[in-house]
């Protein structure tokens, strides 16, 4: 989480993003998990009623399961269990998801609106909404333009980690 912060704040200062496209939606595109959708159940072992810093941002509308068995010993009927109490909890989980997504959109649409707001003059004669849009608009390829240069930048130091791995084997 605090290397995504870092990288945000890197493409603010690249002017890559403005400070106002951070969201929370941003920063979860930005966390090395950002391409993988989050689990529906995340099942701990070893009895601890934990996550350990784990995931903890991908978790958060995810069913949790503690079983009080150590790894070695969990079966299938621990797994077995571990669905249904995912499957009893499906609503809610779905509903929490759905509503966070709705806030989620409103929230950004507000901001969106506030910002073109504080940009207009009141003698210019277009639509604070088709402007507003317009603005939404811009503000997600911007957001989309900085994931890609992200991926693009660890994906480069991937590589280079690789090549530098190869050279000293041989």
């Amino acid at each position: 989480m605090c290397t995504a912060m870092k990288e945000i704040a890197e493409g603010v200062s690249l002017g890559l993003i403005k400070d106002s496209d951070v969201s929370e939606a941003l920063l979860e595109k930005s966390l090395y998990t950002g391409n993988s959708p989050n689990p529906d159940l995340l099942v701990r072992t070893s009895g601890e009623v934990r996550l350990s810093d784990f995931l903890l941002w991908q978790t958060a509308y995810s069913c949790l399961a503690f079983v009080k068995v150590l790894w070695p010993e969990f079966s299938r009927w621990h797994l077995y269990g571990c669905i249904l109490h995912y499957q009893r909890n499906y609503k809610q989980l779905q509903k929490a998801k759905e509503q966070n997504e709705a806030d989620q959109i409103r929230l950004q649409r507000e901001n969106d609106y506030e910002i073109v707001a504080q940009q207009m003059d009141q003698s210019e004669t277009e639509s604070i909404h088709t402007v507003a849009k317009q603005y939404a608009n811009d503000r997600e390829n911007r957001v989309n333009n900085f994931v890609q240069y992200l991926h693009n930048k660890r994906d480069k130091f991937f590589h280079d980690i690789a090549a530098k791995s190869k050279k000293s084997m041989t």
